[in-house]
Formats: C-alpha cells, sequence, structure tokens
C-alpha cells in the first residue's frame, strides 16, 4: 500500500485532488475553500484509511497543499503575462503582517463563527460580482483605450498586451482607504482560516479598481499565494512551539500532503491553462457561482447539519 493507502484509494485521492486544484488555481481561489471541506466531509467517506481530522488540522492540510499548488500555478500566470508584481506587492504589504497575526490568534475564535462569516462573505461577493456586471456601466470585458485610462481618476494606467499591468513596479496604481480595509478583511480571514484573501483581492481589483480580469485573476492569485504561506510558517511555528493550543496535539498528516502535493503540482499548470483560454465573461460567471454555491454550503453545513 504505498504510503499506507490502497492503490484504488490512492488514485481517488490524485483524482479528487486533481480536480479540485485545477478548479480552484482556474478561478484564483484559495485551496482551502474546497479542500477544507473535502478533507472534513468527502475524503472520510470515499478513501480507506483516511485521518480523521480536527478542523484545525485539515486547515493545516489545505495550506500546506495550497503552497503546492499555487507555486505552479503562479508560475503558469507568470509565464502567460497575468500578474502584475508592483500592485501585487502593495496588497502583500498588508495581507502578510495580518494573516500572521490572524494565524496566532486562530484557535481562540469559534470555527462555527467563521465559517460562518465566511459563508456569507462568499455569497455576499457573489451578488456584488452580480449587480457590477448587470448594472456596473463599463462592462469587466470591454478594453479600455490607454489614453482614457490614463487620466481616469479610478484606474491611472491601462494593461496593453504583452506588457506588465501598470509597469513600472505597479507606479500609477493606488488603493484607498476602504480598498485597504477590505484586502485587510482578506488578510485576516486567510490567517484564521485559510481562506476570503484570493476572492477579496480579485473583487477589489476586478470590480473596484477595474483591473482586466486575466491580470487579476493572476495577481490575485500571486497574493493569495505568499499570503498562504506566510500563514503556513506561523501553523508550523505553532505546531513546533503551542501543538496544545487547540486543545490537543495539532499536526499535519503528511503522507496524505505527500500524495496530493505533487498531484497539485500539475493541476495548478492546468488550472492557469484553463484560465487562459476562458473568456472573461466566462471566468466571471463561473465566479459568481463558485461563490454562491460553496458560500450556501458552508452555511447550511454549520446551521442545519
Amino acid at each position: 500500500m504505498p504510503l499506507g493507502f490502497p492503490l484504488p484509494d490512492l488514485m481517488t485521492i490524485v483524482m479528487l485532488s486533481f480536480a479540485i486544484c485545477t478548479t480552484v488555481c482556474a478561478l484564483a481561489m484559495e485551496a482551502a475553500v474546497i479542500f477544507t471541506p473535502a478533507f472534513l466531509f468527502v475524503f472520510p467517506v470515499l478513501v480507506t484509511g483516511w485521518p480523521m481530522l480536527h478542523p484545525a488540522e485539515a486547515i493545516g492540510l489545505s495550506l500546506g497543499v495550497e503552497v503546492f499548488g499555487y507555486t505552479s500555478s503562479v508560475s503558469g500566470y507568470w509565464y502567460r503575462e497575468q500578474v502584475d508584481f508592483g500592485i501585487a506587492a502593495k496588497l502583500l504589504a498588508i495581507t502578510i503582517p495580518i494573516a500572521i497575526v490572524a494565524r496566532a490568534v486562530s484557535f481562540l475564535v469559534p470555527s462555527n463563527v467563521l465559517l460562518l462569516a465566511f459563508g456569507f462573505m462568499l455569497a455576499g461577493l457573489a451578488g456584488v460580482l452580480f449587480q457590477a456586471h448587470r448594472h456596473g456601466g463599463r462592462s469587466l470585458t470591454e478594453v479600455v483605450p490607454f489614453g482614457e485610462y490614463l487620466h481616469s481618476p479610478t484606474v491611472t494606467k491601462d494593461y496593453l498586451p504583452q506588457t506588465r499591468l501598470f509597469g513600472e513596479e505597479g507606479r500609477g496604481f493606488d488603493l484607498s482607504n476602504s480598498d485597504r480595509g477590505f484586502v485587510a478583511v482578506g488578510g485576516v480571514m486567510a490567517g484564521l482560516v485559510g481562506i476570503a484573501i484570493g476572492e477579496i483581492s480579485q473583487t477589489v481589483l476586478s470590480i473596484r479598481k477595474r483591473v482586466p480580469l486575466k491580470i487579476s485573476t493572476g495577481t490575485s492569485a500571486l497574493v493569495l499565494h505568499v499570503t498562504i504561506i506566510a500563514a503556513l510558517l506561523m501553523t508550523l511555528a505553532l505546531m513546533r512551539f503551542a501543538p496544545g493550543l487547540a486543545g490537543h496535539g495539532f499536526s499535519i498528516p503528511l503522507r496524505a500532503l505527500a500524495v496530493i502535493a505533487p498531484t497539485v503540482v500539475v493541476g495548478g499548470q492546468v488550472g492557469s491553462y484553463v484560465n487562459s483560454r476562458l473568456s472573461e465573461e466566462t471566468t466571471l460567471r463561473v465566479l459568481m457561482t463558485a461563490y454562491f454555491l460553496v458560500g450556501t454550503f458552508v452555511v447550511v453545513r454549520v446551521l442545519f447539519l
């Protein structure tokens, strides 16, 4: 039995992990959005010998998986010139310290409260995307001339094909106080339960700042990736120096991670490729649907199941 799993169950882990990773990377969603409930409720049913995980352990495993998957995915976005490092740096300056602090106190907050907040947040983001797409004036898919963007009060430069968006390390791109507030909330949620920073950064860039959707997706993936690495490092520090903080011995099932990690490396490349082939209209529709369905599932699961 490779890594303690029968071969049929090993193949089930690989196929499920590949499907989930391809989906989340194509949409710049956190792996924890789907992987955490899957680790808690789906894998134990379908995989013989799958460990029964505490939610904190499932989140830790999801963070580990996410690092591998988004390392691959972000490299794919970078290769296709869908990442603006200047914009990402401005967001990461907010999210990294907040995520580290939030992760340190995450075990002190009731998990149901966090999951409910996340579920309602996702449903709310689905509504924001829908309203912006339907009534937001300029379409997200519309290409705006460079000169018009250069003098725009909201976004001062435009993306030109085959160049880095906003160029010159993000100069000309500014965040308002409300933008910083939204991004900070994403950092808090990333630290607490490993979710929401991808969705929030994607919404801030594509809806509030009118960054072209393909560029906002790649840049959000980078912001998500680096923020989650910071949260994972704090998790590892807690495992090493405060393993009883959650009220029990905390560990990440490494044999499961050893199976999933190479799978999501491949899935990350496929996900970034799928994103590059989707139209912005299709990507937006799938994002709205995914946010609504996952948010509704989390709320129903917490309140009724």
